[in-house]
């Protein structure tokens, strides 16, 4: 395997999870309400360090 073929699979199989923890993320934060401050700050971290996640393998 190609070293262009290798990123392109390690993208794939990195962003199919990454799409899919963002989501639920996002969906927990539709209803911040329900959640203390300290939850809806990690909540918001893991969605900021997802959003970053998701711009580095676009990059690859």
């Amino acid at each position: 395997m190609t070293e262009p073929d290798r990123l392109g699979k390690l993208r794939h199989d990195l962003s199919n999870p990454l799409s899919a923890l963002l989501a639920e993320i996002q969906l927990l934060l539709l209803n911040e309400s329900q959640f203390d401050p300290e939850t809806l700050t990690s909540l918001r971290e893991i969605e900021a360090l997802a959003i970053r996640m998701r711009a580095v393998l676009r990059d690859i």
